[in-house]
């Protein structure tokens, strides 16, 4: 039937009949067996015989196959291989089917070119004869180009429909997905239950391919990144490899690659008769060119690796919502004369002839539109001021610095012609101010000093700008202002209109109208929220100060921070419910770039791409800066999970301007794709620029911990301990390192501080649990328990569902564990981390089958043995296939004695 086999393959020696059908020679292999062409000695014809592998006898697999041949045998349609008898014999079943002269579509494009017309053709005829098969109630479950025969008169015929793929069938992974693994749908590649609209995901990959020359999900040589690519990314736009296709054709192979199958076709015979429209369409338009590119087996996109999360049980916050403020410019319509008068001159004195006139125009032209162009801002970083005082209280003066610091952003951000660089990026690199200024690109640093006595004030503040001839900062301007300190509200206004003057602007804000009190709650909110990150209080209590003093932008951008960091933690929607009012709400007192910002993050969140789309263009439209439009698209791209993208637009927005922060975000977008290399190389280009950059350190801490680089992980995390000894999730990482080099005793430490300044954060309970267990602590159980009591079976984090399955595990409560672990298998499926803790449920709960699966699967995904190395997996190592990948882990790892094991 499949005449895959080259012509020099041998003649098998036995059977040489088979019931009343001749076996003449072999011509193909398949995952079901060995296909033969055979003379059916009664009717004097010529069949296939496709016989099955032995191991595929078992009584439930028979008498299913005998079913589905039945069902097989009644169809009859000209683009299906038609089946003709069933032979069953004590140590053989076989298949009789119609012989198909010619070659799979694989081979036939590698040998023939085929016009645009038909492949149209053949997508027509392929979408017809799966409709019939899914009439009859058919899924095929293995749709590509090797199970596609084409005839002699190049018609084309689906084979291997439906049978040998048996959901009864208990076959591996890597079983499964041999040969298929390029062709599968999102819900098959994670085990889920499959229908008719999964052979269409599968045959919208085979319509790419056809059309496009490439796989719509990259490089298919790794089954499991292509795996992981078609679980979790965008298919690549067809234009890019086949920019001539229509929009229609665009279109429905986007619905067609859905990774919903809801918003896939509802019926098969409605995408054949697209098809067929689109290809008569074709036969009348010459709209795109016959000249299109064989098939490509292995895809032309260049490789995509896996997705990795954050790293199990790691507490690095991931700045995905980080802010991308943006200043508006005014267009300046303003000609520069001495150019305008030294083109006329150019002309002039060299007597260009009117006959050059057009050319003369067009470069005029040009020149005027340069002009009108509006230009690019200037980058402005604050530095938080620095206070010395004579008898002032240390909360006082927190007071006075907090104002001081708030009263200068606010004036920045209201600047014609300047963006300011977001706070974080300038606290968080933590150097001197030529290293900010070199971190941050800012074209300027604002520098505050502030002198106190018990009433009054001196402020001092200069602006700073590079030297021309070298990245020496010289003083641009300098001011220095008397404020009483009894009046809060008097001395930030005193200081905004102090920084408008210093450029010759106005300052147009309404007048801040902060009580003090509201004022030291606000402050302390924002200081508690860097320390221990977001909670539902600290959100109300914004909320209750923000009634009042919503003119704050400063603090609404505190708001939006808190609302999105609790979202991503939860899933609850009610926190994105509550930022949306808020904007909404206050959008009067805010500036028009900081609303939009705001709305832009909140779009994403709510994954309203389209919307924030829209957003980003009205604030690349009034910002003159290539870098903001390129972070943005890349903010875009990862949200949608597409790293690929991101990583064009951040490598491009780096090439107009580098900074330590753009360098960390390009770094995060490799890791994610599963780029270690990459990742490393950027950020070791980020610390270079910033040394103590504080997100670039964590993430290559992180790199490190992820990857079992103990040692490397430890030193990176001590020294941002060192730096910041009251960040929970730089405790907790280094508590893993311990934990993870069997020194159990220190790791509990860490975590209960860390547990300490964040007691809302399970996954440092959980951790505090692990250590405790190692070391035979009977509060382990405690521990564990308390962290039950404070989860849900309910609750939308995926992050506490894992803490509770694997709390609820290690408490022996079994049957509530697996509970929790199917809940988060439904709504996180494809995350390593997910698999890793089905292994370590699976593991306790004594299903070893189940545990060793999930392990072998996690192992391969990127996860390093060294996360396997704890006691209550040693259980795994006597299966060797866990014993093989443990062995990766050279030193101490768990399986080594495996003769005790």
């Amino acid at each position: 039937m499949n005449n895959s086999l080259p012509p020099t393959a041998a003649a098998p020696t036995e059977p040489t009949k088979l019931a009343h059908y001749e076996l003449l020679d072999c011509i193909g292999r398949g995952g079901m067996g060995l296909v033969y062409r055979a003379r059916d000695t009664r009717l004097d014809r010529q069949v296939a015989i496709k016989c099955l592998r032995t191991e595929l006898f078992e009584h439930h697999y028979v008498e299913r196959f005998k079913r589905e041949a039945l069902l097989l045998a009644k169809l009859n349609h000209p683009n299906i291989v038609q089946i003709y008898d069933f032979i069953e014999a004590p140590d053989q079943l076989a298949l009789v089917m119609e012989l198909v002269e010619g070659q799979n579509l694989q081979l036939h494009l590698r040998e023939h070119i085929a016009s645009f017309a038909q492949r149209m053709r053949w997508l027509t005829e392929i979408a017809q004869g799966l409709a019939i098969a899914h009439d009859a109630g058919i899924i095929h479950r293995d749709l590509k180009a090797e199970n596609i025969l084409i005839n002699q008169r190049k018609v084309a015929k689906i084979t291997d429909l439906g049978i040998a793929k048996s959901q009864d069938y208990n076959a591996t992974l890597t079983d499964h997905v041999a040969g298929s693994y390029c062709s599968m749908s999102p819900e098959q590649a994670m085990g889920e239950a499959i229908d008719f609209k999964s052979d269409l995901f599968s045959f919208g990959i085979l319509a790419y391919q056809l059309l496009c020359g490439a796989h719509p999900f990259g490089d298919t040589n790794n089954k499991l990144q292509l795996m992981q690519r078609i679980i979790s990314h965008p298919p690549t736009a067809p234009g890019k490899h086949n920019p001539n296709l229509p929009a229609e054709i665009n279109d429905l192979l986007g619905q067609l690659l859905s990774k919903d199958p809801a918003k896939r076709p509802d019926n098969t015979h409605w995408v054949a008769a697209q098809f067929e429209a689109l290809s008569h369409l074709q036969l009348q338009n010459e709209f795109v060119s016959d000249e299109t590119q064989a098939l490509i087996p292995n895809g032309g996109a260049a490789n995509q690796s896996n997705v990795k999360n954050t790293g199990i049980k790691s507490a690095v916050k991931t700045q995905d919502h980080r802010t991308f403020e943006t200043h508006f410019v005014a267009v300046d319509a303003t000609h520069k004369k001495s150019r305008w008068l030294s083109i006329k001159n150019y002309m002039a004195d060299n007597k260009i002839s009117v006959g050059f006139g057009l050319f003369s125009v067009l470069i005029l032209a040009a020149v005027v539109i340069w002009q009108l162009q509006p230009k690019p801002p200037k980058y402005v970083a604050v530095i938080p001021p620095k206070l010395t005082a004579e008898g002032m209280q240390e909360s006082q003066q927190e007071l006075v610095k907090g104002a001081v610091y708030d009263a200068i952003q606010q004036s920045v951000l209201l600047l014609d012609g300047y963006y300011l660089i977001p706070r974080n990026e300038v606290t968080d690199v933590n150097g001197d101010n030529e290293t900010v200024r070199r971190a941050t690109a800012a074209d300027e640093v604002i520098t505050t000093e502030i002198q106190c006595n018990i009433e009054s004030c001196v402020i001092t503040f200069a602006r700073l700008t590079p030297e021309k001839t070298s990245a020496r900062l010289r003083v641009k301007d300098t001011r220095e202002i008397d404020v009483l300190i009894d009046n809060y509200q008097s001395l930030t206004n005193i200081v905004r209109k102090n920084i408008a003057s210093s450029y010759e602007q106005t300052n147009n804000a309404s007048t801040i109208n902060f009580s003090i009190e509201d004022y030291k709650k606000m402050l302390d909110a924002n200081k508690l929220y860097r320390q221990q990150g977001a909670s539902p209080e600290l959100l109300e209590q914004l909320d209750e100060i923000l009634k009042l003093n919503n003119q704050q932008t400063i603090y609404t951008d505190l708001y939006r921070d808190i609302a999105l960091d609790l979202h991503h933690e939860t899933n609850n929607p009610i926190y994105l419910e509550k930022l949306e009012k808020h904007l909404l709400k206050n959008q009067s007192y805010a500036s028009e770039k900081n609303h939009l910002t705001n709305l832009f993050q909140l779009k994403i969140a709510q994954k309203k791409f389209t919307e924030a789309k829209e957003i980003s263009r009205k604030i690349i439209s009034a910002k003159a800066d290539h870098s903001t439009e390129n972070e943005l698209n890349a903010y875009i791209n990862m949200a949608e999970r597409n790293f690929e993208g991101a990583i064009s637009h951040y490598s491009k927005a780096i090439k107009i301007r580098k900074t330590a922060d753009s360098l960390y975000h390009l770094a995060n977008a490799y890791w994610h794709s599963g780029n270690i290399k990459k990742a490393k190389e950027t950020l070791d280009e980020a610390i270079q620029l910033a040394p103590n950059y504080v997100w670039a350190n964590s993430l290559s801490g992180l790199i490190s911990l992820y990857s079992g680089e103990l040692n490397e992980a430890k030193k990176t995390f001590q020294q941002l301990i060192k730096a910041r000894p009251d960040d929970a999730s730089n405790l907790n990482n280094l508590g893993l390192c311990y934990l993870l080099d069997n020194r159990a005793e220190e790791a509990a430490v860490l975590f209960e501080n860390a547990y300490t300044l964040a007691p809302k954060n399970t996954t440092y309970l959980l951790n505090k649990g692990d250590a405790e267990n190692l070391l035979g602590d009977s509060n382990a159980q405690k521990t564990y328990q308390k962290l039950i009591d404070a989860t849900s079976d309910t609750s939308n984090s995926t992050l506490e569902l894992r803490n509770r399955a694997q709390a609820q595990a290690h408490r022996g409560n079994i049957k509530a564990a697996l509970k929790t672990l199917q809940i988060l298998e439904k709504k996180d499926p494809q995350n390593i981390d997910t698999t890793y803790t089905a292994s370590l449920v699976h593991t306790l709960a004594g299903n070893l089958a189940s545990a060793t699966f999930n392990a072998e699967n996690t192992i391969k995904n990127g996860m390093q043995p060294i996360w396997f190395n704890f006691p209550w997996f040693k259980k795994l190592c006597k299966d060797e296939g866990f014993y093989q990948l443990i062995q990766m882990e050279k030193e101490g790892n768990i399986c080594l004695p495996l003769s005790e094991s």
